[in-house]
């Protein structure tokens, strides 16, 4: 998140300094080191213990994690934002502090190193989706339709309050907070039914139906992504699309789309569609423009770079795929991990790497997107390491 001006922090850290009335230097964090570089760390969660890993990208050395809350034994990555992760089991979502993160003061950056922690835990029936902004989470729990939104700013001091609390009813749903208010699906007509409409909520978990306005209804709704100026929902027609006018379209899928998508993965502007039979979309909600890459099988993991130039991939072959986003084109495409185990890899795409995770291997490789998928190091984690992330770079 972007910055007006120098000396008021965001991301979950504290205030900055910036009187000449204190010793504290410019840009100042109490319990946190400044670097002059960015300060990045790889999170891996274990896909049979749910045990999270941490390495230092820097030096390639183990970070010591917190252990999470004890018993857990089918933990998933539900999200991750640059600096905290969301670990979630069927009884609540758990919020790490992975330590490292970077603040854009406009001009320029500053750069973060403390030791990791663990925030706390949002009790809830069932969690579904996290999803994650500049000063907001928005997390769904299935079990009861109850929506749980903590400011982010306070994360970074251990403080984790919900600021919105509703319910919506049970269904396998997803939230996604929005300028000052909440996207929520609602529940569709029958018993486990996937959700067909979005309703709006305010700062004071009310329903504010009368500010949305537009097409809210589109069948099958499962999956969403927070963007700089857009929410974007997937469904079984399209991509239903609000913008920040609160208007509402749908986007339907373009016709050489090889079935629906059921998950969204945000860009800054962009937004990654992975088909359920095969293929990568790449859509631009502002213009309703698609653009479309083949894969040989279908996609199990994606990310957008923070720029949103590329698109990197890997599909359940274990092949993986650079992407043009303004373009479609695969730039790059070669084997990855050998395909066709228990638990699918996973990718991520920072500024100047991608990761991809070897769950039969215990390995996560970290490749050069601009040249080939080159593999510049194999990064030994031990286990079977499912979902990964990066922080400290954004």
């Amino acid at each position: 998140m972007g910055l007006a001006a120098c000396g008021v922090e965001d991301s979950g850290s504290e205030p900055a300094a910036t009187s000449g009335a204190t010793d504290m230097p410019h840009g100042y964090v109490e319990g946190a080191d400044e670097a002059t570089e960015p300060q990045v760390r790889l999170s891996t969660v274990d896909a049979d213990t749910g045990a999270l890993t941490l390495v230092d990208l820097l030096t390639g050395d183990p970070v010591d994690a917190p252990a999470g809350p004890a018993g857990e034994q089918s933990v998933v990555l539900k999200e991750s934002d640059g600096r905290f992760l969301f670990t979630a089991d069927d009884t609540g979502v758990t919020v790490t502090d992975t330590g490292v993160w970077t603040v854009d003061h406009g001009d320029h950056n500053h750069y973060y190193r403390s030791d990791p922690s663990l925030v706390g835990t949002v009790d809830g029936d069932t969690p579904g989706h996290v999803v994650s902004n500049g000063s907001q989470v928005a997390m769904f729990f299935d079990g009861d339709g109850a929506v749980k939104v903590v400011p982010r700013q306070g994360l970074g001091d251990g403080e984790l309050t919900e600021d919105v609390s509703f319910d919506v009813g049970a269904h396998h749903g997803v939230a996604v907070p929005f300028e000052d208010h909440v996207l929520t699906t609602v529940p569709g007509a029958g018993d486990g039914d996937l959700p067909a409409e979005i309703a709006l909520y305010d700062d004071s978990g009310e329903e504010a139906s009368g500010e949305l306005t537009g097409e809210t209804t589109c069948p099958e709704i499962h999956g969403a992504a927070g963007l700089r100026d857009h929410a974007t929902f997937a469904c079984g027609e399209g991509v239903l699309t609000v913008d920040d006018d609160l208007t509402a379209t749908v986007t339907p899928y373009p016709q050489d789309a090889d079935g629906r998508a059921w998950s969204l993965v945000a860009g800054r502007d962009v937004v990654a569609a992975p088909f359920e039979d095969g293929g990568l979309g790449v859509l631009d909600p502002e213009s309703g423009e698609w653009h479309v890459a083949d894969t040989d099988a279908p996609v199990v993991s994606a990310a957008v770079a923070p720029d949103d130039s590329t698109v990197f991939a890997v599909d359940e072959d274990g092949v993986g795929y650079v992407v043009d986003a303004g373009s479609g084109e695969v730039t790059a495409q070669r084997q990855l991990v050998d395909g066709g185990g228990d638990t699918a890899p996973s990718v991520v795409l920072t500024r100047e790497r991608g990761y991809v995770s070897d769950p039969a291997a215990g390995t996560v490789a970290e490749l050069d997107v601009r040249d080939n998928l080159r593999e510049a190091r194999s990064i030994d984690v031990g286990g079977h390491p499912a979902a990964i992330a990066v922080t400290g770079d954004k």
